[in-house]
């Protein structure tokens, strides 16, 4: 596969990232100063992100500036993000500033890191599921085939981003799936939080001012306590209800889009965008994993597979 440059710097800038949680402080900062190890790697990545940004920056002011459009036109769907933040309403949002390209390049490069390795993350490792519990990847395509439109009716009437919506969420059985892998898999499989004073947790455990508390995502999925002596079992049933609704679990439980004021934003986005990737993928393809592949987790800010997930795609006949 062709190396995409911005691809590679997001890896390289996530290993060095998770480096520094490891190393010693004094280390790092020096391994900086010098430009050695993955800290030159994450001074690259930096430069790239810089180039790259100002390019597609500067190219997107001057198509708006082509086309005459003003700063607060606004069209709705058919908007990038890139479109939306240049041209953003400032009488609104008084503390940001469109006209500086550092801010658009920081707040580009943080929806992409938002969403670039998480998706990626839990659908590999939802395939690589599916493909030791083809019971369950026969559940979701029997659910995928029962909500699809007629055939003849979707010719005659072209699917509305409102109907796409609607189809996306009866497949509540995928969803389901969805979320039991991320409940065993997390994107993220663990978060680190700074005190900003004392305090002391529900535990009793007291934690000083300017303390670094870590704590694992990828553990609190699998507490049986907490989901049950099949924990470590992948069963999509568990997020089903007996009428066949998507079951709530309340966010302190199921942490994998944070929690409080800080859920994640893009949690609905993430989700629409999954389970449209996954109708795609089953509704042409069958997928069997390579014999022999060997599945090992890398250091990094998200759960990857160290080394990909190996699979033989083969067309599927349509009906």
């Amino acid at each position: 596969m062709p190396e995409v440059e911005l691809a590679e710097a997001f890896e390289d800038a996530g290993e060095a990232i998770v480096s520094r949680l490891i190393i010693p402080r004094f280390l790092w900062k020096l391994q900086n100063r010098l430009g050695l190890g993955k800290e030159k790697k994450l001074i690259e990545a930096g430069a790239t992100f810089d180039r790259v940004c100002a390019k597609y920056i500067a190219a997107k002011r001057e198509e708006i500036r082509s086309q005459g459009i003003h700063h607060h036109d606004h069209d709705g769907e058919s908007e990038d993000f890139l479109t939306y933040y240049i041209k953003l309403d400032t009488s609104k949002y008084e503390l940001l500033d469109p006209s500086d390209d550092k801010f658009l390049r920081d707040t580009i490069l943080a929806i992409i890191m938002a969403i670039r390795d998480t998706s990626s993350s839990a659908l590999t490792w939802f395939f690589w599921l599916l493909s030791k519990n083809p019971h369950v990847e026969a559940k979701i395509r029997q659910e995928i085939n029962t909500n699809l439109p007629n055939p003849a009716s979707s010719q005659e009437r072209p699917w509305s981003a409102i109907d796409r919506r609607e189809f996306l969420n009866k497949l509540v059985y995928l969803h389901g799936a969805l979320y039991e892998t991320m409940r065993l898999y997390p994107p993220l499989p663990f978060q680190r939080k700074t005190s900003i004073k004392s305090d002391v947790l529900p535990s009793g455990h007291i934690v000083d001012a300017n303390s670094n508390i870590i704590f694992l995502i990828i553990a609190l999925g699998r507490i049986r306590s907490v989901w049950g002596e099949d924990a470590l079992e992948f069963k999509p049933e568990r997020w089903v209800s007996e009428t066949g609704e998507l079951r709530h679990e309340p966010s302190s439980k199921f942490l994998v889009f944070n929690t409080g004021p800080r859920t994640c934003s893009g949690k609905h986005l993430a989700m629409t965008s999954m389970k449209t990737i996954v109708v795609e993928i089953l509704q042409h393809y069958d997928i069997k994993l390579v014999e022999g592949h060997k599945i090992k987790p890398k250091a990094h800010l998200n759960l990857l597979m160290k080394h990909g997930l190996r699979v033989t795609l083969t067309k599927r006949c349509s009906a």
